[in-house]
């Protein structure tokens, strides 16, 4: 029996070409996840470079939006910056500022300097520790959008470089210190130039002991109230009246 084949016409559909609108929208879309996903490598990558857990992270990502927002003048200031990064946490949103704010970052980058008997039990077992390149925190920086044209990065102990430096206003200083000797040079160099309505972090109020105290008697000292909030059990913040 012959086989019977049956032609099969097939036309092609005619091509409908977007919208400008649909255009847009799909550009849009493409360009927020793009974005969307830039920014999860880039917290990835900073909480890799942290010994700060999200909360406090976050805390300190707040308080620099919020002196944005609030439009306060003044730098910020980090004491204490290890591998970078809270300093990169901050220093995204600042250096991108109108205010035209420098971040200045001070470390010895040479490990925990000295302890004295109030800093408490463990603390001479972290004396040494902890040092690291600050070329590496100036990649970091980098690589996460900071505009390093506003950084100053200063190496050395606290006792040997707050004195070469002037800083006029401060809209928020960070001091990750640990130690009685450093917080408490560090609020004997800087609050006094916090701006009214600017943020103080302290990142180990809760934590050493010799911390808390060299906090509370400058307070004592200078007759200050500020309310210190905490942000867990470690990190604490107050905002200068």
């Amino acid at each position: 029996m012959p086989s019977v084949y049956k032609a099969i016409a097939f036309r092609a559909q005619p091509v409908v070409p977007w919208s400008c609108w649909e255009l847009g929208h799909r550009m849009n879309w493409l360009q927020s996840a793009a974005e969307k996903f830039r920014e999860k490598r880039i917290r990835r990558l900073i909480a890799r470079k942290s010994m700060i857990d999200p909360v406090r992270a976050g805390n300190l990502l707040r308080l620099a939006q919020r002196i944005e927002e609030e439009s306060i003048p003044g730098d910020v200031v980090e004491c204490g910056v290890y591998r970078g990064g809270s300093a990169a946490t901050m220093a995204r949103v600042a250096t991108h500022s109108t205010l035209n704010r420098t971040v200045w970052l001070f470390d010895s980058f040479q490990g925990m300097p000295p302890v004295t008997e109030v800093d408490g039990a463990g603390a001479q077992d972290w004396v040494g520790a902890l040092a690291y390149d600050a070329r590496k925190v100036a990649k970091l920086l980098k690589r996460t959008g900071v505009n390093m044209s506003r950084v100053r990065i200063i190496e050395g102990f606290f006792a040997d470089t707050f004195p070469t430096v002037n800083i006029p206003q401060i809209a928020l200083l960070n001091v990750d210190s640990d130690w009685y000797e450093s917080v408490k040079i560090c609020f004997e160099k800087f609050y006094d130039a916090v701006a009214p309505g600017g943020f103080v972090s302290i990142d180990d109020y809760g934590t050493w002991p010799g911390c808390r105290l060299a906090v509370d008697e400058f307070f004592t000292k200078r007759g200050l109230t500020h309310k210190i909030i905490a942000v867990d059990n470690t990190a604490s913040w107050f905002r200068k009246d």
